[in-house]
Parts: C-alpha cells; sequence; structure tokens
C-alpha cells in the first residue's frame, strides 16, 4: 500500500475548512452573547429564561469549541454583557437593602426604581454569570479585558449581599483567577503584565467594597464567609464515610427482613446522614476556593515587603481563626488545610528572608 503526499489544493481546502468553523464558533459565541443581552431588555426580566441563557453561554465557554481561535471582540462584547449584570445586580441589592428589604428573593420598589427590575435576578443567574467571566479571564482577551471592566469590583460587593455557597465559591475562584498569571503574557501599558492588571484590579475592588458597605477592613467579606463554613465544617463531622453501592444495596436487602417503622428509621437516618455529608463537602469547597484566593492574593505581590504588609492585613480578620479552626487533626486530609499549610509555609519563608529583627510572627 502507497501513500500520496497532500496536494496545495487538499492543503488549502482544510485551511478554508479550518476558517470557516472558527467563523461558525465566533458567530455561535455572539449568538448566544446576543440572547442573554436580549433578555435583559425585557420588563420585568424574565428570570427563567435569563438562566437558561446564561447557562447556554457557560455551556459554551467551558467548552474546547469555543476556546480554539476565538474572536477578542466577541469576548469583550461578552464581558460587556456579564458587566452589565453583574453591576446592576449589586446595584439592585444595594438599593433593596436601603429599602429595608433583605429577601432575596423578593424584591420591592425602591424610591427611584432604576435598578428594581435587576432584584428579580436570582442568585443562580449571578452564580452563572460569575462562572462565565472565570472562563473568559482564560480566553484569548484575557484577564486585561476583565480587569479594566467594573467585574472585579462586582464580585467584591456580590459577596456581602449574597450566603449562597455556590455562589460565593465561584466569585472566589473568578478573583483567584484574575489574581493568577497565565501562560500568555502580554506587555500593558507602564511595562506591566496582564497578570499584574489582574491583581491591582482585585486590589482595587476590596478597597472599593470597602467603602461602599462600610466594612472595618478590606478583606472582611472574604473572612466572614470563610469563617461561616469553616465553623460549619467544624460542626459536622467532617470524617463522614463516602456512600457506597454495597452500602446502598445492603439498606435495600434489608427492607425485606425489618418492620416498616424501623425501616423508615433506618432511611431517615441514611438521608440525615447524606444531607450532613453534602453539607461537608459544600464548605470544604468553599473555604478551600477563599483561602486558594488569600494564596493568590500574597502571592501575586513580588516585593516582599508587599507580601507581608498583606499578610497582616488578612490575618486582622475573621482568616485567623479559619486557620486556627482547621488545625484540627480531622482536616489533614482536607484541600482547606493544604492552603492553610501552603499560606503559613510561605509566611515562614518570608519571614526568614526578612532577618532575625522582624516583628512579623504568625502563631
Amino acid at each position: 500500500m502507497s501513500y500520496s503526499s497532500l496536494s496545495s489544493t487538499n492543503s488549502s481546502n482544510s485551511s478554508t475548512s479550518t476558517l470557516y468553523l472558527d467563523s461558525l464558533r465566533t458567530h455561535h459565541t455572539q449568538a448566544l452573547v446576543n440572547i442573554v443581552s436580549s433578555n435583559l431588555h425585557c420588563t420585568p426580566i424574565n428570570a427563567e429564561a435569563l438562566l437558561t441563557s446564561l447557562i447556554e453561554l457557560r455551556r459554551h465557554l467551558e467548552s474546547p469549541l469555543s476556546c480554539a481561535h476565538s474572536h477578542p471582540a466577541t469576548e469583550t462584547n461578552a464581558a460587556e454583557v456579564l458587566e452589565h449584570i453583574l453591576l446592576c445586580w449589586v446595584c439592585a441589592r444595594a438599593a433593596q437593602t436601603d429599602a429595608q428589604n433583605h429577601d432575596v428573593n423578593k424584591a420591592v420598589q425602591t424610591i427611584d426604581q432604576n435598578f428594581d427590575k435587576y432584584a428579580e435576578i436570582p442568585v443562580a443567574a449571578i452564580s452563572e454569570a460569575i462562572q462565565c467571566t472565570s472562563y473568559l479571564a482564560t480566553m484569548s482577551v484575557g484577564i486585561a479585558a476583565v480587569a479594566k471592566t467594573s467585574i472585579p469590583a462586582s464580585l467584591a460587593l456580590t459577596l456581602g449581599f449574597v450566603d449562597d455557597h455556590c455562589t460565593l465559591t465561584n466569585a472566589f475562584r473568578a478573583l483567584t483567577k484574575l489574581c493568577t498569571k497565565h501562560s500568555v503574557k502580554r506587555p500593558m501599558a507602564g511595562a506591566r503584565w496582564e497578570s499584574d492588571t489582574g491583581i491591582y484590579a482585585v486590589i482595587d475592588a476590596f478597597s472599593r467594597a470597602q467603602t461602599a458597605l462600610g466594612l472595618r477592613n478590606r478583606f472582611d467579606t472574604l473572612a466572614n464567609a470563610a469563617f461561616v463554613y469553616t465553623s460549619e465544617l467544624v460542626s459536622v463531622d467532617f470524617t463522614l464515610p463516602q456512600t457506597s453501592n454495597s452500602i446502598v444495596s445492603a439498606s435495600i436487602s434489608s427492607m425485606s427482613s425489618m418492620s416498616s417503622r424501623s425501616t423508615a428509621d433506618s432511611l431517615d437516618s441514611f438521608i440525615i446522614s447524606q444531607e450532613t455529608r453534602q453539607k461537608a463537602i459544600w464548605a470544604e469547597r468553599l473555604v478551600t476556593s477563599a483561602l486558594a484566593l488569600v494564596n493568590a492574593l500574597v502571592d501575586a505581590h513580588s516585593a516582599l515587603d508587599a507580601r507581608l504588609r498583606l499578610r497582616k492585613e488578612l490575618l486582622d480578620t475573621a482568616l485567623y481563626k479559619c486557620f486556627k479552626l482547621l488545625e484540627q487533626p480531622e482536616f489533614e486530609s482536607s484541600r482547606a488545610f493544604k492552603e492553610t499549610r501552603r499560606f503559613r509555609r510561605v509566611y515562614a519563608a518570608d519571614i526568614r528572608d526578612c532577618g532575625p529583627h522582624s516583628s512579623a510572627t504568625f502563631q
């Protein structure tokens, strides 16, 4: 059997097909962005339609099809739409709070009514929008396009208006991506890399949140959320075994030999243990994301004195209590404990580099 070499015609056809596919990807992304945008023009906003369109956009952005040869203009349009959603929702929640309405699931009419319709957006839709920004930060436009918008500030403010573990976790992860250096670096104005632009935007976002929310420390919302869920981890049996098929099979097979009352009691106990385990998993996921953000904030600073100052500010919050709670033996195998250990290890190394006369300590 012989193999013929590729002709120039075949090569040309292949190139044309690739360009055609790239064009289809770009148009599909833009179409999904347009659907999300059109759902924002309705009054009142169709919350279900908006959530569905954001889910579709998120699924597309996280797929390999959207990442390959994506178009910067399309991604910028997506960033602008997501920026609009997050900023208007934060303004709506602030207006609802001023109107003495603390129920995120029910909106009341405010005095100026400028953002009332955005208060109808469910937290689940905000969570999806945050995930979309995370994927945009790793695409061709990079974190620079996301960092120059109001998205970082909206994410920092969102921490003060939600207590949903999923939304908080996604917000922490999105902020972490903005702090983390990526493999693709492009020089920005002032000889900064785009990763530097991201960390400056995140630090500024927390400063803006401090002013807007009247916080004592600009990292209080981050620390308080982490502490609440760390306390929840401590309150449950974190070492509960994973539920296996054998346990489920044993429970089902034993039903025939048990009375109806004992069967019901056994199932209730089984369901409760499953719910407890799931809560522990969610709590650990959130705490790990929060501590990963803390480490990313510190690691993004190249100057030793800047890292020490930032750690001192971070430890002047409830994060110090989180670290203490996570020292318990049952957490040694958890990802949250690994982030805690990394914080301590790098902190100790920085203190050693400071010299013997440094007053910085972490006990």
